[in-house]
């Protein structure tokens, strides 16, 4: 018993607290709290964080509160030792996640092996060899969402090289992230990345270029609708290939420039073929060195053929070609013998072609504007060693990728490289001189053929007239 404040009689202690609990019941009846509507309305809780959207739907927040977990948990920093001794990192920054392109996807939606079982457990504790095995095995669980892009991926030369056993090779994390993903909305092409990681020397010398400065000077390079090309506008994003096999570079410079062929017309003989046989960077990276680049070519497929695994005899052949001045054409007899043709070759269809080429992948990155390109004959088509003194035989390895040779110079005056570089042929522009030669012989007989014709019809026609007298 205590007295009142307010008049002084006693109170019933017991009687209050009742009175209490009861005001607080009928409350809560008539003012339900937000609490009742959770599966709705989303709160802030130690397992549910500030920023998780609150226009989400129950499926969608059952994820996020099951990624809030995982969360929780993988912030620290932890590492699982592997079996080849590496430390893997366990910790996945909360806010990268969530900020990410896979935000609002379910973690275990990449890592089945976890799935919805007790985890850590014993359970759901996996064996991994390496963090490369490791990264090859977890691009798998990209192709459930993104099957095209895998799909082209495939046919690439980086997965052509993770197939030859390359640990430098990019796959999908090494691009893109494993848990930090970048939406399209925030990707910036024109930084380089991800490509830069691996190319930075390439994406310099692009850069610099007259592409480069066009994509970061008001991303246009002719016209407001035309955009300066990135890196997977030529290479493409996930199709990767190496552009100086076969025509593709010569297909992904023209589908920007569809006019190339009318305004070259306009000033160049034979435009046609010099766009066949000549590297538009020759022309478009003025100070680049040049090279002859020849390669075996199989005419029956149309694509430069491909050293695979078994040809050593080719792979010594080329060794011996490079290191003891060997020759380009017992290269291609050791071939033509490969593909069980005879002695001779004669039944082969496998030749050698030729193209001008710039001598790296850097300087065929280097394009400046129009204004340095070379439009005079004589830059390429004249009697001086210096200009042709570069000269390489290329093949193509079984990952893709392109390897050169350096060949011997004389091989551009041998009668077997006479189809390889007589579309380069200039009278007396070429080292091969028995085009000249050739040509000299061929314009004698063209012109000997209708002056004898007539003469012999002269006389013919002279001796008729006189047995008719």
């Amino acid at each position: 018993m205590v007295r009142s404040l307010i008049g002084g009689s006693p109170v019933n202690i017991p009687v209050v607290v009742s009175a209490l609990v009861f005001c607080m019941l009928f409350s809560t009846i008539l003012y339900p709290s937000p609490v009742a509507e959770i599966s709705a309305e989303p709160v802030t809780t130690q397992d549910s964080p500030a920023d998780i959207p609150v226009d989400v739907g129950a499926d969608h927040l059952a994820i996020l509160k099951k990624n809030t977990k995982c969360l929780k948990c993988h912030k620290k920093k932890k590492f699982k030792q592997l079996e080849s001794g590496e430390q893997l990192s366990l910790q996945v920054s909360r806010e990268d996640f969530i900020g990410s392109a896979h935000g609002e996807i379910g973690c275990t939606s990449c890592h089945e092996a976890i799935g919805n079982r007790k985890h850590p457990s014993k359970k759901t504790n996996i064996t991994i060899n390496s963090q490369r095995d490791y990264s090859v095995e977890m691009s798998q669980s990209c192709r459930l969402c993104h099957n095209e892009n895998y799909t082209q991926y495939q046919s690439s030369i980086h997965a052509s090289m993770v197939a030859q056993g390359s640990t430098e090779a990019p796959v999908c994390a090494d691009c893109h992230s494993a848990h930090a993903v970048e939406t399209m909305a925030d990707y910036k092409p024109e930084t380089g990345l991800p490509c830069k990681n691996c190319h930075e020397n390439l994406y310099n010398a692009y850069a610099e270029s007259v592409h480069g400065e066009a994509r970061s000077n008001g991303n246009v390079i002719r016209d407001t609708h035309i955009q300066a090309p990135i890196c997977a506008d030529c290479h493409q994003a996930h199709e990767v290939n190496p552009l100086a096999i076969g025509d593709t570079l010569r297909s992904t410079c023209i589908g920007c420039h569809e006019n190339v062929i009318l305004l070259h017309n306009q000033w160049l003989p034979n435009a046609g073929t010099h766009l066949d046989i000549v590297s538009c960077a020759v022309c478009h990276a003025p100070f680049a060195k040049h090279k002859f680049d020849l390669h075996l070519y199989d005419n029956i497929s149309q694509l430069p053929v491909s050293l695979q695994e078994g040809d050593e005899a080719i792979q010594q052949q080329l060794r011996v070609m490079e290191e003891a001045g060997g020759s380009v054409v017992d290269t291609l007899k050791t071939w033509r013998a490969k593909q069980g043709d005879d002695e001779q070759g004669q039944n082969s269809d496998i030749s050698i072609r030729g193209r001008m080429e710039v001598m790296s992948g850097i300087a065929a990155h280097q394009i400046a504007s129009k204004g340095f390109a070379l439009r005079t004959c004589d830059s390429c088509h004249q009697d001086d060693p210096r200009k042709n003194q570069n000269v390489t035989l290329s093949v193509t390895k079984a990952d893709g990728r392109r390897e050169s040779f350096e060949a011997n110079r004389d091989v551009l005056k041998s009668v077997t490289a006479v189809n390889s570089i007589s579309d380069f042929y200039a009278l007396g522009g070429n080292p091969n001189k028995l085009l000249d030669m050739l040509l000299l012989v061929s314009l004698a007989i063209g012109i000997a053929i209708p002056i004898g014709h007539f003469t012999i019809g002269e006389m013919i026609k002279e001796n008729i007239e006189r047995g008719e007298q």
